[in-house]
């Protein structure tokens, strides 16, 4: 069962009293009432440097020699909230076809594929049409019948895993992921590579080609049962979003919906990338052992010819301020699980910082509130969580607090729990000691994260993107960490 309240008016009263914002003088878990400390910016924040390169897309350099190894990203801003209407998990997909290789890569004779394929995209586009009209099964049956002959004939002129056989000769730890804000790729190389990675990540992105779609796509839509529909947990996030935000797409799933999967072809694959895969809506990063100059040699060679255009805009819907408490609820599987969750704040609002730290106030360790009321007092709940965003970065998330149940305990009895303790909150500030007991949790998980090329290039390239400019999060030498 999932409880999820989410108020208007009065609950935005409730977070904004526990945030400090109601003109309280007595609330402790505030950005203007509990300041954080200025820190010393790491002395390897001052190799930094951007490359901007004509057509718009930058690339953010730190170069470390520790070990051999390079960490590349390449961010594009572009995620689930981009999918047009209709269309869920669109965008996941189109990562999946830039792992299909392109018209040099992964092909043997790259004009018959390419007759082949444009068959392919207008049946595609016939099959789309009939799904949406209701047509009749067998018009349906037919149409999924040639395009499979098609895809099979277009297979005879493809190398199979021909992209993927090259990244496990060059690289090691290849991947991608696309989530409701951003889409990136992702590798780590030897230093000695570094030209190679380039030279894939240009053509991925200036020739890719999408072949093998309707295999794929049924690839894509196995993740989506295994993940969702035949997964509990999975189930009931998808339905805490659904449920919290009524018109912004945060509310749709990243894997997309199976009724939209269903009509997705591959037209709206290139029509996606070309509106979405600019060289102004994307940041690279690289972190790790090369040469700055070298490196900024080599992207101009293979990053400066990719075509500039529009940098799209946002989806452009205003989440509205809610006006009722809703609830949800969704039974699948034995055990109880509790979300409870709020309107949150945007990645740029001054008040997010004390929105994390009530999120660890609440249950971040084994002397956090609920952890100590919900588990060690009442051993009502096997694990509690809180978050301040639910992970969501381009727009205003969800505050939540998430709790799961031990045999016996119900819903409405930790539910009950929850509010008292949110309560008390306001009622009993949070002390200094406990406040900068967190900020010292959060201080050395951000250090130990400079250890890794990999997490550095994560954390550079985000704070790129979403950012503008790197060195905004350094303001006179101090870090502005969470």
């Amino acid at each position: 069962m999932i409880a999820l309240p989410r108020y208007g008016a009065p609950a935005l009263v409730l977070i904004l009293v526990l945030l400090g914002c109601a003109g309280r003088t007595d609330i402790r878990v505030a950005a203007d009432a509990a300041p954080r400390p200025s820190l010393t910016a790491p002395p390897i924040f001052e190799r930094v440097e951007t490359v901007d390169l004509d057509n718009g897309l930058t690339f953010v350099l730190l170069p470390r020699h520790d070990i051999p190894l390079v960490a590349g990203r390449i961010l594009v801003r572009v995620g689930n909230v981009d999918n047009p209407a209709g269309s869920t998990g669109l965008a996941h997909m189109f990562e999946h076809m830039a792992f299909k290789g392109t018209d040099v890569i992964g092909v043997t004779d790259a004009a018959a594929e390419r007759a082949v394929l444009d068959s392919v995209m207008w049946r595609g586009d016939e099959l789309t049409a009939a799904l949406r009209s209701g047509a009749e099964s067998g018009v349906v049956a037919a149409l999924q019948g040639e395009i499979s002959g098609l895809e099979a004939r277009a297979a005879t002129f493809v190398e199979p895993m021909a992209w993927p056989r090259l990244y496990d000769e060059y690289a090691f730890d290849f991947n991608a992921y696309t989530s409701e804000d951003i889409t990136v790729y992702q590798a780590e190389l030897p230093s000695n590579k570094l030209e190679t990675w380039m030279l894939m990540e240009s053509e991925r992105l200036q020739h890719p080609v999408c072949r093998e779609f309707y295999s794929e796509l049924g690839v894509v839509k196995e993740e989506r049962r295994q993940r969702t529909d035949d997964d509990p947990d999975g189930a009931m996030w998808e339905l805490v979003t659904g449920t919290a935000f009524s018109v912004h797409p945060y509310r749709y799933p990243t894997i997309g919906y199976m009724e939209d999967l269903e009509t997705l072809n591959p037209r709206m694959i290139q029509e996606f990338r070309a509106r979405y895969y600019t060289p102004g809506n994307m940041v690279g990063a690289l972190v790790g052992d090369f040469d700055p100059a070298r490196a900024r040699n080599l992207l101009h060679l293979y990053f400066d010819d990719l075509v500039a255009g529009p940098v799209p805009d946002g989806p452009g819907v205003v989440e509205p301020e809610p006006t009722a408490q809703r609830r949800a609820v969704h039974r699948q599987g034995a055990e109880r699980r509790l979300v409870i969750a709020f309107p949150g704040f945007a990645r740029d609002d001054p008040r997010l910082p004390a929105a994390e730290l009530l999120a660890g106030v609440l249950a971040e360790g084994n002397t956090s509130r609920l952890n100590r009321r919900l588990d060690l007092d009442e051993g009502m709940v096997r694990s509690v969580g809180s978050g301040a965003t639910l992970g969501f970065e381009r727009y205003p998330g969800l505050f939540y607090v998430s709790a799961s149940l031990m045999p016996g305990a119900t819903n409405e009895a930790v539910e009950a729990l929850v509010w008292e303790e949110l309560a008390r909150v306001v009622a009993e500030p949070v002390s200094d000691e406990r406040l900068d007991e967190i900020r010292r949790v959060r201080r050395r998980e951000f250090y130990f994260g400079l250890q890794s090329n990999a997490d550095l290039a994560e954390l550079l390239v985000k704070w790129q993107a979403f950012d503008g400019l790197v060195r905004r999060r350094w303001r006179g030498g101090d870090a502005q960490t969470r």
